[in-house]
């Protein structure tokens, strides 16, 4: 009797313990847990800095220019071993009658000139020259190639450093071999070989003051 209660404990005990076991949780089942999502904010792209591109510097006004190609005798195409007059058309100048003038300033004891209307771009192999009319004749007579090779046979091809022509502020200057104490008719004139192997120019003439502006080119150039 004793013996059969007991077992029914024990058997009850058994079932209960099944029981708690069977509702208990895992230790090793794994908990989901909800992790928040950091906020994405929008990033405006980053805009690019307006450049503003710096006007060129220009030259100070000055009365004593003139325009190249105008008057008579002042378009040319020469041959280069007799220096005898050749036809020629009109398209074949280095640039058109009356479209370039020639503006007359003084730096650093020098003359200089501006060729204003002439392009920049449109500058290869010329052979810029000029000179001074004085009651002597002409004198401190150069030229100088904006490109090697532009001024090949000129018998006046300047050797000096110094003197020859430069682009800057988008316009060809030439820093002449005149000094800028003398006083006559400036010459302001540019050639270029043809194809054929003849100089064809253009040139001005002004009579020069004592009054023109005097410029400083590396501050100008700069």
């Amino acid at each position: 009797m004793i013996k059969s209660v007991l077992q029914v404990f024990i058997l009850a005990g058994v079932v209960a313990l099944g029981a708690c076991s069977s509702t208990s949780v895992s230790t090793t089942d794994p908990i989901t847990e909800s992790t928040p999502r950091p906020t994405e904010t929008s990033i405006p792209p980053t805009a690019e800095p307006t450049v503003i591109p710096s006007k060129p510097k220009e030259l100070p006004n000055t009365s004593t220019s003139a325009l190249l190609g105008v008057e008579p005798n002042t378009t040319y195409k020469v041959d280069m071993a007799t220096f005898a007059s050749l036809a020629f058309e009109e398209s074949e100048l280095p640039a058109a009658p009356g479209a370039v003038r020639a503006k007359w300033y003084t730096s650093a004891g020098r003359y200089v000139v501006a060729y204003v209307g002439l392009d920049p771009l449109e500058t290869d192999f010329l052979c810029p020259g000029n000179s001074i009319l004085t009651d002597a004749g002409f004198n401190f007579v150069s030229n100088a190639p904006t490109e090697e090779g532009a001024c090949e046979g000129f018998p006046t091809l300047t050797a000096d450093p110094r003197v020859g022509p430069i682009v800057c502020q988008g316009s060809l200057l030439y820093v002449t071999a005149i000094p800028s104490d003398q006083q006559g008719i400036l010459y302001g004139t540019l050639e270029a070989l043809t194809a054929d192997g003849a100089l064809i120019g253009l040139t001005s003439a002004v009579q020069s003051s004592p009054d023109i502006p005097e410029i400083n080119l590396e501050e100008f150039c700069g």
